[in-house]
């Protein structure tokens, strides 16, 4: 007797996406539909069991919770650069999908909001500077509140940042702006001793196709995963140790990133610079679910090994 097929609707196709469709793609018995605004720009992406789907998650109620109900698992991967007024109405229809469920006689619908970066329980709004994350927590919530009562099981991953941000050169913490020279500059964000958590996009996918294995108790839940936990003094001893260049570095304490702040107010990078200085953007290893599992995960220094061999 053959298993019944799992469902999964993945909101997304940009980079953490995309980097989730190949683990769960593996899932035996699943069919995974990517809902987009534009599926003819990524019809590289099916196969046997992807499909393609325009969703336009700007849409008014109830069509989305009438698209939601019909599947199984609920994945946002919609992105950083979402509206905060979105995140929350995406949860809103998630609730209104496991009640569609309920009344049609399905399973629960588990939802996977787009939590997938820092401990925004921690972090609120970062005071008044990232509505954004204030969003998230209000997602939290939201989902604590009313998801047993709407027929939805919820599961929140943080990830910490993603792997690559921390070496972006926008970001500014690892600059190789200078490497022709033969320098590498490396910043902290409040002081040596802050930390971040970090995790590769693909260890990302790896584990939660593991987390909808069974393999880990995932229910209505906040679950933490990592692939390094580091200090910002560990990280400029890794690019030393890496990179064959001479690292000068530059700390960027509370109070410079708030002078720089007050000089381009409306600037994000800023607002996102002086958030992580606070807590709420790391965890020890030891809490996360990839030690639990006992996961080989990437981590800074090969990361970062990589990236200076190219």
């Amino acid at each position: 007797m053959t298993s019944p097929q799992t469902t999964i609707l993945l909101l997304g196709a940009g980079e953490l996406g995309t980097a989730f469709l190949p683990h769960l793609s593996a899932l035996p018995s699943t069919h995974i539909t990517i809902g987009i605004r534009s599926p003819p720009k990524y019809t590289h992406l099916h196969s046997s069991n992807i499909s393609l789907a325009a969703i336009d998650l700007s849409s008014p109620s109830p069509g989305l919770s009438q698209i939601f109900s019909a599947y199984n698992i609920l994945i946002s991967a919609t992105g950083f650069g979402a509206d905060p007024s979105s995140v929350l109405k995406l949860g809103e229809e998630a609730l209104l999908a496991g009640k569609i469920r309920k009344e049609q006689g399905k399973g629960e619908l588990w939802f996977f909001p787009w939590q997938w970066g820092v401990d925004y329980d921690v972090i609120g709004d970062g005071e008044g500077l990232m509505p954004l994350f204030g969003a998230q927590r209000d997602v939290r919530n939201l989902l604590r509140r009313k998801a047993e009562q709407s027929n939805v099981k919820w599961t929140v991953v943080s990830t910490g940042i993603f792997m690559s941000f921390l070496f972006e050169q926008f970001w500014g913490i690892v600059d190789r702006s200078k490497e022709a020279e033969g320098k590498v500059v490396v910043r902290c964000l409040r002081d040596w001793d802050h930390k971040v958590t970090v995790t590769d996009v693909n260890d990302i996918g790896r584990v939660l196709a593991r987390i909808i294995s069974g393999d880990v108790e995932a229910g209505d839940r906040v679950l933490y995963i990592a692939g390094d936990t580091i200090s910002y003094g560990q990280l400029a001893d890794i690019v030393k140790g890496v990179s064959g260049k001479q690292v000068e570095q530059e700390a960027w304490s509370v109070e410079h990133l708030k002078k720089e702040l007050d000089l381009a107010p409306e600037d994000g990078i800023n607002k996102y610079r002086l958030v992580f200085a606070r807590d709420g953007v790391w965890w020890e290893m030891d809490r996360t679910v990839n030690k639990a599992l006992s996961m080989d995960m990437m981590d800074v220094e090969t990361f970062a090994r990589s990236l200076f061999s190219r």
